[in-house]
């Protein structure tokens, strides 16, 4: 019987503490959002936004009941937040977004019954019509020198947009680039592609200030050294689902022994 009048004090104080907060007992109901990065900064017109595979991309928000599980993204919408965000961009089935207006800051928030998540932004941008190298410079990596600061090399891209035929080309910025390695010379072990600011690995970059810039990192075989070699990448952009112009872009970086 104590035991019985225990478990109904508990029961009790728990309505108690749920009456108090608000928070609601049903687990479908959403209490919480989280909404992550989007997958691209950037969308085309009557494109969907692409993530770092140039897929077809998932806005990442979630909703979660009073116990921290998962709910059903079903309950979840994606809104503009002002006039203009409203008429640049649709949802599609699984929370995808497509651009319909060209518009420099799209502000977008998930909502939830009454929950609103934080605003997120992005652009929606023509039609882009090449891909190309930044630059040519800079294309070689000293992969034997102690310094490790020279045993890596960054590479960019810009995807270009021709407004006319001799006018100068516009970057766009916000979209994804998806870089890949070819091949390498047989004196490396291996190679790796890594974000500039992360360090971690990835296979993607967005355009930012006009480049999409992703780092090379070579790893030699033991005892390799004054040799010369080669390390092929592939710079890759879609846009309605078909590679542009240029795309796949085909970069070079040279392997060049230290010399003094």
């Amino acid at each position: 019987m104590r035991a019985g009048r225990g478990a109904i004090t508990a029961l009790l104080v728990s309505a108690s503490v749920a009456a108090c907060t608000g928070v609601s007992t049903d687990p479908e109901t959403p209490v919480s959002l989280q909404f992550d990065s989007l997958p691209a900064l950037a969308v085309v017109v009557g494109d969907t936004m692409r993530g770092g595979d140039l897929l077809p991309a998932r806005v990442p928000v979630r909703a979660f009941n009073g116990s921290g599980s998962a709910v059903s993204d079903g309950q979840l919408r994606l809104l503009g937040i002002d006039t203009t965000s409203v008429k640049a961009f649709e949802v599609i089935s699984d929370l995808r977004l497509v651009g319909k207006v060209e518009t420099p800051a799209v502000r977008i928030v998930a909502q939830s019954g009454s929950l609103q998540s934080q605003t997120q932004t992005f652009a929606v941008v023509p039609p882009p019509t090449g891909i190309v190298r930044t630059s040519a410079a800079g294309d070689s990596i000293v992969y034997d020198r102690p310094d490790t600061a020279q045993r890596f090399r960054d590479v960019g891209v810009n995807v270009i947009r021709q407004v006319a035929p001799e006018s100068t080309l516009v970057s766009l910025n916000g979209l994804r680039v998806q870089f890949r390695v070819v091949s390498f010379s047989a004196l490396l072990d291996s190679v790796r592609l890594v974000g500039t600011g992360t360090g971690r690995n990835a296979t993607s970059a967005i355009v930012t200030g006009g480049t999409a810039t992703i780092r090379l990192k070579a790893y030699t075989k033991a005892g390799t050294t004054g040799q010369s070699g080669m390390v092929v990448l592939q710079a890759l952009h879609r846009s309605r689902g078909a590679e542009i112009r240029g795309s796949p872009l085909t970069i070079t970086v040279r392997l060049v022994p230290f010399t003094l």
